[in-house]
């Protein structure tokens, strides 16, 4: 069989992730004061998942769902092949590149054909201009390279991102300030603390607009990247994925930045925007509940590589755009500290200290504020259990269904 590089029209994609990225302030998630235009542009041009769901708040187990399947809810590391190994074997080059010490020591990282590390110290003051920040020298770096490739191949981008420092230039943070707003944060690490109950808005609302003004230096920086890509000779066979392996909270439920991980939407919900050439899916939604092995799933079909399955509710993104069907019920999972929770169409349910539960009506509770447990406690029992069958499911030796969902549980409660 040829290798790709010997078939007339081998297929690439290009992954780019920006930790800490959170749907909420992304034009194409609703926001409407942030201005994205390329991020508008690109999801005009992409298939836009609505909903998905990180599995974890831990990178380690995020990346391992990513590239090789299964869900951070698996306890035993997985023995499958990663996309990276099964993309190099069909002939195609693999490139890590990142500014995440984390990443690039990854366990899986070494599968890449190369892995381009990009460290600086980190900077005292903002920068100057969008050019000078860390996060656009990763996507300004990347651009370089696919610049002068042959192929992009496998391309995997990752930026701290938000998780990193905040240098965006000082100008960027004040352009969302009123007149009677607080001063621009104007330290370049990124803030991470607990928020009491006597909060001054003023103190949230000072780190909103900082977090705004690096989500304005992300979109103008793949700007730059995508005007490489779509003048690359390979743009006609190449994927381009833009994503989040989690968000930031923002004091919504208390905490700012990375001191805890309560599984919350603003650690959860993530952007995902998956654009094939030639505008296939151009400006289409997709209303299902996705996680990051659905994206691996999406990346293995597209390069045309097959390993063992990890699990057998994988779903390829484009092939239900396109009309198939998912293979599993409508319902997602993440896993923390002493925490779980379930995610369905009608609910949000944390468990957490063992017995303590939160749940949340959906779509409409959208960032979780209403906690209705005390008033649903059927629903409570059900999520529960659905979230007990789906740990056996994912650490059974053998095949076991995946649970089912009851009519409340995807239509709610009147």
């Amino acid at each position: 069989m040829p290798s790709a590089l010997e078939q007339k029209h081998p297929k690439h994609a290009i992954v780019v992730v920006v930790d800490r990225l959170g749907a909420g302030f992304l034009g194409p998630y609703g926001n409407t004061w942030v201005e994205t235009p390329t991020l508008n542009q690109l999801a005009a041009e992409s298939l836009l998942v609505e909903t998905a769901l990180s599995d974890s708040s831990e990178l380690e187990r995020i990346y391992r769902s990513w590239w090789c399947g299964g869900h951070a809810m698996q306890r035993k590391p997985t023995q499958a092949e990663s996309l990276a190994t099964l993309v190099s074997r069909c002939g195609l080059s693999t490139t890590l590149l990142s500014d995440a010490a984390a990443i690039l020591e990854h366990p899986l990282a070494a599968d890449f054909d190369e892995r381009i590390a990009l460290s600086q110290p980190a900077p005292g003051l903002p920068a100057s201009e969008i050019e000078e920040t860390r996060l656009a020298e990763v996507l300004l770096t990347a651009a370089e390279r696919l610049a002068t490739s042959e192929s992009p191949g496998l391309l995997w981008i990752h930026a701290r991102g938000m998780g990193g420092c905040w240098d965006s230039p000082l100008i960027l943070r004040e352009q969302f300030r009123d007149e009677e707003d607080p001063e621009p944060y104007a330290a370049t690490a990124s803030p991470a603390r607990e928020v009491g109950t006597d909060r001054d808005p003023d103190d949230i609302l000072q780190v909103e607009h900082a977090y705004a003004a690096e989500v304005s230096v992300f979109d103008t920086a793949l700007a730059m990247l995508l005007e490489v890509l779509d003048e690359h000779p390979c743009s006609e066979e190449t994927l381009l994925v833009v994503t989040s392996p989690r968000g930031y909270p923002l004091g919504e439920h208390r905490i700012i930045g990375s001191i805890a991980s309560p599984l919350h939407a603003e650690l959860l919900q993530i952007p995902l925007l998956i654009r094939p050439p030639q505008a296939s899916f151009a400006a289409t939604r997709l209303q299902m509940l996705a996680q990051h092995h659905d994206l691996h799933a999406t990346l293995a079909n597209w390069l045309g590589v097959s390993g063992e399955p990890l699990c057998d509710w994988e779903t390829d993104l484009l092939a239900v755009a396109n009309g198939e069907s998912a293979p599993r019920a409508n319902c997602a999972f993440a896993v923390g500290t002493g925490e779980r929770a379930v995610r369905t169409p009608a609910w949000f349910m944390r468990e957490f200290d063992q017995d303590q539960r939160v749940l949340y009506a959906k779509p409409d509770d959208r960032w979780e504020v209403n906690e209705v447990a005390n008033r649903c406690g059927d629903i409570s029992e059900q999520l529960a259990e659905v979230i007990t069958r789906f740990d056996e499911a994912v650490n059974s030796s053998g095949a076991k269904p995946l649970p089912e969902l009851s009519p409340e549980l995807i239509e709610g409660i009147e």
